[in-house]
């Protein structure tokens, strides 16, 4: 089966459901997340809503962090290792091809270090984002909860 068919199957069948008909018209086509956080751990079967949590992206951005350190430190050793390596080989082609290979890594690897240092800030804010945002969902029920048992009292 080509993508094209296989896509429009998948489209069909988020839109019209097991059912036959339409779901609103086709505007708001009901697609579930395939993740197990999504469905729970059965692995397809539980309930589908999406369950996110501060660990993962904080995880992440710790991650970013190590490799922005790990990109400088290589950065550092690709500069040491190519101090007096063209010693001797004046009027050869081989200094201007190392030092063009040398310049084209370290560029690539500030640019590694740049990406992993604007992640790092991004994964943190939604760790962040995503803790506050829970926090105050719990505030939220545990508010409600004793109105209701204000309520119950009387």
């Amino acid at each position: 089966m080509e993508f094209l068919e296989e896509w429009d199957q998948l489209v069909k069948a988020a839109q019209y459901g097991s059912g036959g008909a339409a779901q609103d018209s086709g505007h708001d086509a009901r697609m579930t997340l395939a993740s197990t956080q999504a469905r729970g751990s059965g692995g397809g079967s539980g309930s589908p809503d999406l369950k996110a949590s501060q660990g993962p992206w904080t995880a992440a951005s710790g991650v970013a962090t190590a490799l922005q350190a790990s990109t400088g430190s290589a950065a550092t050793r690709l500069s040491a290792a190519h101090e007096g390596v063209t010693w001797g080989l004046e009027g050869f082609m081989t200094p201007a091809v190392l030092n063009e290979v040398r310049t084209t890594w370290s560029d690539r690897l500030a640019d590694v270090k740049a990406e992993c240092h604007r992640l790092e800030g991004a994964l943190r804010a939604a760790g962040k984002e995503f803790g506050e945002v829970d926090a105050r969902v719990a505030h939220s029920f545990t508010k409600q909860q004793g109105r209701g048992d204000s309520r119950a009292g009387r």
